[in-house]
This record gives C-alpha cells, structure tokens and sequence, in this order.
C-alpha cells in the first residue's frame, strides 16, 4: 500500500501516483498477463486508500482550523496590544508636551530671573568697587598707606590696577583742593609702573615668558607700556649681531623673537613692526651709508 507521505512529494501529480498505486497493488498491474489481472483486488485498494486519504484529510483540517483559531486568537492579541501602545503612546506624547511647554516657562522664567539678578548684581559690585576704591583714595588722602596691597611687593599686580583706577579718578577731581592727594597718587603711579617694567626686564633676561605676559598685561592699561615694548625691543637684539652679515643676522633676529612677541604681547603685530623699524634706522641705514 503506497503512503500518505507520497501525496507531498513534489510536484504532485495525481495520474501518476494512481499508476504506481496500481502497479503495486497484486494483482493491478499487466506483469502476469491479461490472466493476472484482478480488479477487484485493484477496486478494493483504491477504495482503501480513498478511505485512508479522507482519515488524513480530516487530520489535515482539523489541524488547519486549529492553526487558523490560533492566527485569530494572536491576531486579536496583538491588535489589542498595538492599541493599548497606541493609547499608551498618546499619553506619553501629551505628557512630553505638557514637560516641553513647563520647561519652556522655567528656562523664561530663569532668564528673567537672571535678568533681574544681574541688573542688581552689577550696581552693587561697582557699588563695593567704588568703596573699595575710596578706601584706599582715603589713605592717599590721609598720607600713610597702610593695606598691604600696596606694601607687599607680591601683590604688585592688584596694587597697579587699584593705582590704574585711583589715577584716572584722580584727573577728574580739581587741582586747587586736591593737588596734595593727586601729587601722591601720580608719584604711587609711576612708581608701580617703573617697578613693573623693571620686572618685565628681569623676566626677558631670565627667560620668563609667563611672567613677561603677565606683567605686560598689566602695563597694559599704563602710560609706561610703550617704554615697555621699548625696553624689550633694545633687549632682544642684545648680541644678536655677532656675523660680518647683518642682513642673515636680521633676518634670524625676527625668526627667534617673531613667536616669542605672539606669547607675551596683545598685539604682536604692532611690536614686530617697531622692532623692525628700530632695526632698520639703527643698523640697515647706518649700514648702507657706510657702503
């Protein structure tokens, strides 16, 4: 008897496997001759196996209603999933907006605050600058400098920007009632400033390019810092002519001091260009003359 599993080969085809059925069934077949030919043996195989096909098409159906009642059940499942994420996902929407526009109104909120804050941060800050300063203007007044600032020679640079700003005040106030204070204020002045650009010159000798930054930052905002550039413009060509060459000697000059001026001062530039000029009037000009 041929098997159920036959049915699924592929590809199927039925005239074909009622042939092998036939040819395998005793008796259906032509190898005897005519005389060995039995079809009632044959007619009984066919009605078995027609009767074994419908047992295993019930199974079949069965199986597949079994299958599709599964696809329903999951499909609701799922449907009903995809609409609890699908609610779900609408309240996390709205909750984020509810959180964007909250924090829309805190961020103004704070700028405002902000706003506020520095608008009276910053009259009170120069409110206790300008006490700050009329302390010390009292001790100009008086005659006796007694903050340390302007006694310790670490505090150079806060003593030089207090001095800066008590000499500007200074210019403004009237000669004839102030001149004493004035006159002590200007002298403090250019004594801080003398005392600064001699620390620039200490600093370029020992090679300090931080301390030279740091202290031509400060002369900055002085009257002395011209001096200043002067004082390391006369420096730094400080045996630097030591070849029969001038022009080679120059021209290493500028290479060496172009990327130190970039460190120390603001505008480099500016410094580059008087040192050349001071180069060219006291050795290139004397120099073509004498040829």
């Amino acid at each position: 008897m041929a098997t159920s599993a036959q049915l699924f080969e592929e590809p199927f085809d039925a005239d074909e496997y009622i042939e092998r059925l036939a040819w395998r069934t005793p008796g259906g077949g032509s190898k005897g001759g005519a005389e060995a030919f039995d079809p009632k043996k044959l007619l009984e195989e066919f009605a078995n196996h027609i009767e074994e096909l419908k047992q295993l098409d019930e199974r079949i159906q069965r199986k597949v209603e079994k299958l599709e009642q599964q696809c329903h059940r999951e499909a609701k499942e799922f449907a009903h999933k995809v609409q609890e994420l699908q609610r779900s996902n609408q309240v996390a929407f709205q909750h984020f907006q509810e959180l964007d526009d909250h924090i829309s109104y805190v961020a103004t909120k704070v700028c405002h605050l902000g706003d506020q804050l520095e608008g009276v941060n910053t009259p009170r800050q120069r409110a206790v600058e300008a006490q700050r300063l009329m302390t010390y203007f009292n001790e100009f007044l008086d005659g006796e400098l007694r903050s340390d600032v302007f006694n310790n020679p670490d505090k150079i640079k806060e003593a030089a920007d207090i001095i800066q700003k008590l000499h500007l005040i200074a210019q403004e106030l009237p000669f004839d009632r102030f001149a004493d204070v004035k006159a002590k204020i200007a002298s403090k002045y250019h004594d801080l400033e003398r005392q600064l650009i001699q620390e620039f010159t200490a600093a370029q000798r020992r090679g300090e390019i931080g301390r030279m930054r740091e202290v031509a930052a400060v002369l900055l905002h002085f009257k002395g810092y011209a001096h200043c550039i002067d004082v390391y413009i006369k420096q730094c060509q400080e045996g630097a002519y030591m070849q029969n060459n001038v022009f080679e000697d120059t021209a290493l000059l500028c290479q060496r001091v172009n990327k130190q001026v970039g460190e120390v001062f603001s505008s480099p530039e500016m410094v580059m260009a008087k040192l050349i000029q001071n180069i060219f009037e006291n050795k290139l000009q004397d120099y073509g003359t004498g040829c």
